[in-house]
């Protein structure tokens, strides 16, 4: 590959329309936001290149017309992580849903393409490595390894990896620049790899305690997907043990085997990070964002979010809307 940039981003974003803004005070300063905004929609994508070796980049895009994407791509590999999703299918890999892990494999000469629906949207997060980074960088590195890729395709659709989707979302929160921010990406793609390579059954050697059986895994799938389409709804143990038709020490036993967290957890996180996203992105009052989530009185999704961002919703909106104020001086 002659250029990550140039063999894979600049003819999609030329096709598409999008052109360079100075807007990026919402993102990392050391990555570039194009924009676009035309017969087929608008959106935003932001994006962060290491050499020749990865990017990082993070999106928001809703469409108001049908339409099929297609460009020529060279090989590559992408890890993609959507807060949200709708109207969208890819010609590769497992359906695209909301908080689950979305693997695309590229293949040199190969033709990308994606069908888009009238008001279709997505916004997420995506790492894209190239051919120099897991077969000569890592090789170079660590000696013969296997197949980076074939690891990655085990995670796909998966929704149970919280250690994985907080790495993506810390990626694509962080504001440093310059020796830092380099610093700070190459740690976390690092991490991402060792994430995957952790999960993949590829490397049993290096996987430690119980392992799930394909049902249990599957099991645990769906009621991750299951949770994130309905974080306003009740979602107790007893609630997700009868939707799997299992008991609930069965279910605390394959959730903490699966992501570390037990099911209580998981649902509080789970909706702290989209109060999060609420609380940055929409004027809901703070009792809306609260009964979005699943909580009832106000007070009591105060507390929830304080417990577990260490300050209050109001504070925290506060706090991300000064950062996306135009800097002057």
């Amino acid at each position: 590959m002659k250029s990550l940039e140039e063999d894979l981003y600049s003819a999609a974003f030329q096709k598409w329309e999008f052109s360079h803004s100075s807007k990026a005070h919402a993102y990392g300063p050391d990555g570039v936001l194009r924009t676009f905004e035309n017969e087929f929609g608008e959106g935003e994508y932001w994006t962060y290149f290491r050499k020749n070796l990865f990017a990082i980049n993070s999106f928001r895009m809703k469409f108001t017309k049908s339409l099929v994407l297609r460009y020529r791509c060279v090989e590559h590999l992408s890890i993609a992580f959507y807060d949200e999703v709708e109207g969208m299918t890819q010609n590769q890999g497992a359906p695209l849903s909301a908080r689950a892990i979305s693997i695309y494999l590229g293949g040199e000469g190969g033709e990308w393409e994606a069908h888009i629906s009238n008001g279709a949207s997505a916004r997420g997060t995506s790492i894209t490595f190239s051919p120099d980074y897991y077969r000569t960088y890592l090789q170079g590195r660590f000696g013969n390894i296997e197949d980076m890729r074939r690891a990655f395709l085990e995670v796909d659709g998966r929704h149970d990896m919280p250690d994985l989707t907080n790495l993506l979302r810390k990626a694509r929160s962080y504001r440093g620049a310059g020796i830092a921010a380099e610093l700070f990406y190459e740690g976390v793609i690092s991490e991402v790899v060792a994430t995957v390579m952790q999960h993949s059954p590829l490397y049993p050697k290096k996987r430690h305690g119980k392992r799930l059986t394909r049902e249990d895994r599957e099991a645990i799938d769906f009621i991750c997907g299951y949770i994130a389409s309905n974080l306003g709804e009740e979602l107790s143990c007893s609630r997700l043990a009868g939707k799997l038709y299992m008991g609930q020490t069965k279910l605390k036993s394959l959730f903490k085997t699966a992501t570390g967290l037990s099911p209580s957890r998981y649902v509080t996180r789970e909706r702290m990070e989209e109060a999060s996203r609420l609380l940055a992105e929409i004027d809901f009052t703070i009792a809306e964002v609260g009964r979005e989530v699943g909580y009832a009185k106000p007070g009591a999704f105060t507390e929830a979010f304080r417990r577990e961002k260490g300050c209050t919703p109001t504070r925290f909106r506060e706090d991300k809307r000064a950062v996306l104020l135009p800097r002057h001086g």
